[in-house]
């Protein structure tokens, strides 16, 4: 785990349990020799938090973000360029608030559990960044655009198929770094959808905590049929980890990557799908030149 940026993990205070909190969860992966994580809250901004465990963590990077659900405004411009002003690193599409999580969940604001439940303010149907046309509005081309300007991330959360191709089609004018959160997850997707995600510019994430396990989403032959498919050059490894129901999440993110390495995948593959990538979406590497996936060879 040396090195390691895991760019999706929940910690404590949230309204949902955890694991631990920001500090606690910070110190266990820093102690599993990662370099960093970035912490993904649904209800409220990270990069306030992060500037304060990033005094007590030596050697250890929290990069903090926002979740555009309904508490901080929905797809709120004025709430992105703030938080991305005072450190802010990734910007989440809604999550648990956006229109498609509820028709892929069946509940608005709710993971199926007793355990998972977010506040929905009455009448809402959901978040969309598309307007009546099948276009980004105009607040959601704003946020592509104050991320690009902050050199920062900009993850697709739950968004739809549809509402993905949208964002990575304005991001790519822009040069917005974008990275599809847990592909096959949300969005529902196949093998050809994520070939489209590269070829249009941009990253995929596959999450531990989703393989077999409390979630049981993936098994380890579709996690391997991504990386065949388009290389791990897109390709990001992250845990999704902090629930109570799932391993902490280097441990979680540790066993993804040592059951690929057994199963053949070359250990410069999995840095570069751990360390590099997670790098270069960050911002830590400057801007340079985009890697070629299998899909452009």
């Amino acid at each position: 785990m040396t090195d390691v940026i895991d760019l999706h993990v929940h910690t404590a205070p949230d309204t949902f349990p955890r694991l631990g909190d920001d500090l606690a969860i910070a110190r266990a992966c820093a102690a599993a020799g990662m370099a960093g994580m970035a912490v993904k809250c649904h209800y409220e901004g990270t990069a306030a938090r992060a500037h304060l465990v990033n005094q007590q963590v030596p050697g250890f990077t929290m990069f903090g973000g926002i979740t555009l659900n309904y508490p901080v405004g929905g797809i709120n411009p004025a709430a992105v360029h703030s938080c991305l002003a005072i450190g802010g690193r990734v910007v989440w599409m809604p999550s648990g608030h956006a229109h498609y999580h509820s028709e892929v969940t069946g509940t608005l604001g709710g993971w199926g559990n007793s355990f998972m439940q977010l506040y929905n303010p009455p009448d809402a149907t959901g978040l969309t960044v598309l307007d009546g046309d099948g276009r980004l509005t105009d607040a959601a081309r704003e946020v592509v655009r104050l991320v690009a300007a902050a050199d920062a991330l900009l993850a697709t959360s739950h968004l739809s198929p549809h509402e993905i191709l949208a964002v990575l089609d304005d991001a790519a004018d822009v040069g917005t770094r974008v990275l599809v959160n847990h592909v096959m997850y949300m969005p529902q997707c196949d093998l050809d959808f994520i070939a489209e995600i590269v070829r249009r510019g941009g990253y995929v994430e596959i999450c531990s905590v989703l393989v077999s396990g409390f979630w049981d989403k993936l098994r380890l032959d579709d996690v391997q049929a991504v990386i065949d498919r388009v290389g791990a050059g897109r390709v990001v490894l992250a845990s999704d980890g902090g629930g109570i129901q799932t391993p902490m999440p280097h441990e979680s993110l540790r066993v993804l990557a040592d059951n690929l390495l057994h199963r053949g995948v070359p250990e410069s593959e999995l840095r570069r799908m751990l360390v590099d990538n997670p790098r270069h979406l960050l911002g830590l590497s400057g801007r340079q030149s985009t890697p070629q996936s299998k899909e452009d060879a």
